[in-house]
């Protein structure tokens, strides 16, 4: 009843004026929306007679009768006059296409259904209220006493059909839906719009064909990889054997009677690699030039099988990994979608901003030459460090234009959807900023992250500006790039001087924040990746960014942080890249890393055998000798390492591929006695103390402390200890730790 009473109070309040909406926080408007509009068009008129309200002061009432003489603000084409549907043809507009028009002293806000109308006033309070909605708490709704209502023609359809920005804080619907997303994985409700449905997800030969199920009995049915079935958790199947492809129509016929909300189906390949090359398949592929050939020979097969019973169904299935590049003679057909990705290409730069997307763009191209429909899947984050600085900003400020321009159909954009709240580094920024573009490419990306900066930090903004620009100015040459995958000791763009500059900023910005409690949360968030720096590399054996006096505090303000803003995670793959409670438990007990060493090579090792190929350092530790190298007289370098544990061999040799290198140091013991050390490597690697191999390990892998443990038995006086790694690709180098 007491609330009854303050809205009756506040119409009361309101008076008419000529062309003004609102006046003074007064107004004689109504919201009409039809008694039969649909439930997202019930919310719209909801939504916004909230946020006039939040804007002006002045509740106005929600009525479903259009009276001749009322003035109102129509929300949905139904019962709206010919005043302003004068050459409007409702079915003209397209699922999430709107108009706002103004005729007579009357307001139209329009769309088609089933979330037209509902983003029409959201444009309509974004585009012309100035409202955003740019963090789930950050909610900007500038007073406005006084709304006219001036000459307004706008219609809007986004750039982009799907929309998805992989980020936790973006799955929130009430921040999803103010910010135009319409995401598949966690999809928003019917009530407000619904979303972009597809199904599966992605990666579904399992879901086609179960290994589970099938590989007993039918190990045929999936991949033959160097003359063996695989079987594995997720194998990838043989495309070419008929009754796969009877199955997995089965199965796709039987999605589409179980879910008939969806218009998309996914035909994927599983993660990972191990693409068949059976006689069958490879003759397939050979011809075509590319595993995509059996792909999309049995997509197409699916597609046309449904077709015939379903018109109106579109299937997808990937180009990526090993089906990324197009088959030469074989084309999608009218039904199928495809889904290419970005995958693992430089993060530094845009796609037309360094040679390293060269190849992606030229199958790009192909694709697009060939396919009716392309969608993006395109990554921007570390998927190995969630909270590690990553100065990706140009990429998706502008590739989600260049894939505009092009005719690309929907984007996923995958970013850090960290557990349980989010909290990646920079993520609500990013997913902000994404969602913007994703509905409107042409805007300009600079200038909204600039806005998001200003309005989100407020007073701190100038110093989170500058730290932004900071990271970026480290990786602005071509030379500079950074894949999705790096840890912090293999990126080039973290040095000690910029570590200090950062902290020097963001000590600026706290200070600049004291006195606002939710401010000072903001901007701890956007320092954790600062403070998570500075500890990594103080738990594997750097000195340089913080001293071991300064750990004690930093820790504890790195726990409370992650505590409030309930982070859970700091990896995409725990058991590869590392634990939130590992890292922890390495800064708790920070072992003893060897930095300084004497190194050698690097040695050719082109048919990736030089882990068991003796070289000459193995033969002789003379720190004085040299050696001939790849046709050079090399001799022993000092390498010290004060910023890091990590001995990185790709900063010390220019060479860094098919190679092999060795590092050898002393250590001295004051009595016989057992050692036990810690040895992490990428990729294989080899130990020898006093001469005596200890440890031998093939394999490849990134680096982490502590891969392999050995206990050996040092001599009294002088040991010498000498470390082998093999370079498969990507990263290489090594850890070695007291225990």
């Amino acid at each position: 009843m007491k609330y009854l009473f303050l809205v009756i109070g506040l119409l009361a309040a309101c008076s008419p004026s000529a062309n003004k909406l609102i006046e003074e926080g007064k107004s004689d408007y109504k919201i009409f929306v039809a008694d039969s509009a649909a439930a997202p068009e019930q919310y719209a008129a909801k939504e916004l007679q909230k946020y006039l309200e939040k804007v002006s002061g002045c509740l106005l009432e929600i009525t479903h009768e259009a009276k001749p003489a009322a003035k109102l603000i129509y929300v949905g084409f139904k019962g709206a006059p010919e005043s302003l549907l004068k050459n409007l043809q409702p079915k003209d507009f397209g699922k999430e296409e709107y108009i706002i028009r103004s005729a007579e002293g009357q307001l139209l806000i329009a769309g088609g259904a089933p979330r037209g109308t509902l983003y029409g006033v959201i444009g309509y309070l974004s585009d012309h209220l100035n409202c955003r909605w740019y963090t789930r708490e950050v909610i900007k709704t500038p007073e406005q006493r006084t709304i006219t209502l001036g000459k307004i023609e706008d219609r809007q359809h986004p750039v982009f059909l799907y929309r998805e920005a992989w980020y936790r804080e973006a799955y929130d619907p009430e921040w999803a839906l103010h910010n135009r997303l319409n995401p598949t994985i966690t999809p928003l409700a019917d009530s407000i719009g619904g979303s972009y449905i597809a199904f599966p997800f992605a990666h579904t030969f399992s879901q086609l064909v179960s290994s589970k199920q099938y590989f007993a009995t039918h190990p045929e049915y999936f991949a033959e990889v160097n003359g063996k079935r695989l079987y594995a958790e997720h194998p990838q199947l043989c495309l070419t054997n008929p009754e796969v492809l009877r199955i997995a129509t089965d199965q796709v016929f039987k999605w589409i009677k179980a879910h008939p909300e969806v218009s998309v189906f996914s035909i994927d390949q599983n993660d990972g690699e191990g693409n068949c090359t059976c006689k069958v398949c490879k003759k397939i592929d050979d011809a075509e030039g590319s595993p995509s050939g059996t792909l999309l020979t049995f997509v197409n097969k699916i597609a046309d099988t449904v077709g015939k019973v379903y018109p109106d169904i579109t299937l997808r299935t990937f180009a990526y990994a090993y089906t990324e590049a197009p088959p030469k003679t074989i084309r999608p057909a009218d039904n199928v979608t495809i889904r290419l990705c970005h995958y693992d290409y430089c993060s530094a730069h845009p796609l037309t901003g360094c040679d390293n997307h060269k190849p992606f763009v030229a199958r790009f191209n192909a694709w697009k030459k060939i396919a009716k429909r392309i969608t993006i899947w395109d990554y921007y984050t570390d998927f190995a460090q969630f909270l590690m600085p990553f100065p990706n900003f140009e990429s998706f400020k502008h590739d989600i234009k260049w894939y505009a321009d092009r005719g690309v159909e929907g984007i996923f954009a995958q970013g850090n959807n960290v557990p349980d709240n989010g909290g990646g580094e920079f993520s609500e920024l990013r997913a902000w900023v994404i969602s913007q573009l994703l509905w409107d490419a042409n805007r300009d990306p600079q200038a909204l992250v600039d806005e998001f900066v200003n309005n989100v930090y407020g007073s701190a903004a100038p110093f989170i500006g500058g730290y932004i620009k900071l990271l970026h100015d480290q990786v602005k040459a071509d030379s500079l790039d950074f894949s999705i995958w790096l840890r912090p000791e293999e990126v080039k763009y973290l040095s000690v001087p910029v570590i200090q500059k950062a902290d020097s900023l963001f000590g600026q910005a706290m200070k600049a924040a004291e006195g606002d409690s939710a401010l000072t949360k903001r901007v701890e968030l956007a320092y954790l990746p600062v403070l998570y720096i500075k500890l990594f590399f103080y738990s594997t054996g750097g000195v340089a960014y913080i001293s071991k006096e300064e750990v004690p505090a930093a820790y504890d303000r790195f726990k409370k942080i992650i505590a409030r803003h309930r982070i859970r995670a700091i990896s995409e793959d725990e058991k590869s890249y590392g634990s939130l409670a590992g890292f922890m438990r390495n800064v708790e007990s920070a072992a003893t890393f060897y930095n300084d060493w004497w190194v050698m090579g690097p040695f050719n090792n082109p048919d990736a055998k030089g882990l068991q190929t003796p070289f000459p350092p193995e033969k002789s530790l003379d720190l004085k000798q040299t050696y001939q190298v790849n046709g050079n007289n090399t001799g022993w370098l000092k390498y010290d390492n004060k910023s890091s544990g990590y001995i990185d061999f790709t900063k010390i040799f220019t060479q860094t591929e098919n190679v092999v290198a060795y590092a050898q140091r002393t250590i001295t013991a004051a009595t016989a006695r057992s050692m036990k050390f810690g040895v992490g490597s990428n990729d294989g690697v080899k130990v020898w103390i006093n001469g005596k191999v200890v440890l031998d390990r093939p394999v490849a892998r990134k680096a982490q402390p502590n891969q392999d443990i050995i206990n050996v038995n040092l001599k009294e006086g002088a040991n010498t200890i000498l470390v082998k790694v093999d370079q498969l690709k990507g990263g290489w180098g090594f850890y070695f730790a007291e225990l």
